[in-house]
């Protein structure tokens, strides 16, 4: 089994470039979540309105 060297500066940017990926894939999937929340929260908000429209008649 070799002993790999390892230059820290090497590692400490790959680490950066992976912690920042990692940060926009989460920053993007969690809008695209919040915006899945707004739909859903808008359709049953419609849902509703139509109930107590159709209910009021």
């Amino acid at each position: 089994m070799e002993k790999k060297i390892i230059d820290i500066n090497e590692y400490i940017e790959r680490k950066k470039i992976n912690k920042d990926y990692r940060y926009l894939h989460y920053k993007s999937r969690k809008k695209y979540s919040e915006d899945e929340e707004r739909k859903k929260t808008f359709n049953l908000f419609m849902k509703v309105l139509a109930t107590m429209e159709k209910e009021s008649y």
